[in-house]
């Protein structure tokens, strides 16, 4: 479980790089100083470190409690990063959706990212007028970031098996019926 957290925090740290760096390219005016550097780096590795031990957790078979490990983690979204939110539920949305039609398994990611790219393109955004430069690039950048807090989301949340290898939902034994035929009481 140490090893799936440590990747957690990793694979955060790159994603927490990511945010900053379509930050200032979707920036008008960016100004950007070590201290909120640091706070987005540390707040996305102890959200993503969280994911990790959740995967962990759900390998070794341990407790579905570990599923609050990445809860201190969501405080990223509290501001502007709430941002992101639609888009990477839609995509977690259109993961769990496996074995549905490619349209219903697509439909809530093009949502969520219409959602999350509103604000930023829409007619009452801050930069409606102007484009910075490397916009466009920082768009792309959204739109992965968003994708990949998706599938985090969406690791976070999966079925978690239960001992012995089934999930929750299937391998349970039914009960056999009662029949008077059979009833010797």
């Amino acid at each position: 479980m140490l090893r799936a957290a440590g990747r957690g925090v990793l694979v955060g740290l790159a994603w927490g790089g990511l945010a900053r760096i379509f930050m200032r390219l979707l920036s008008t005016s960016p100004e950007f100083t070590w201290v909120g550097t640091s706070a987005i780096l540390a707040m996305s590795a102890v959200l993503w470190g969280g994911i990790g031990l959740v995967t962990g957790a759900r390998r070794a078979q341990r407790s579905r409690w570990w599923r609050l490990a990445p809860v201190a983690g969501l405080v990223l979204f509290a501001g502007p990063g709430s941002l992101l939110v639609p888009g990477a539920v839609g995509t977690a949305v259109a993961l769990a959706l496996h074995g549905r039609s490619v349209v219903i398994r697509v439909l809530p990611l093009l949502l969520g990212l219409a959602v999350t790219l509103y604000p930023v393109l829409g007619p009452d955004s801050e930069g409606a007028g102007e484009v910075a430069p490397g916009a466009w690039l920082g768009l792309a950048l959204v739109v992965v970031a968003t994708i990949w807090l998706g599938f985090g989301l969406h690791a976070w949340w999966r079925r978690w098996a239960v001992p012995g290898g089934a999930t929750p939902t299937r391998g349970r034994r039914r009960a056999a019926p009662r029949h008077a035929a059979y009833d010797m009481g």
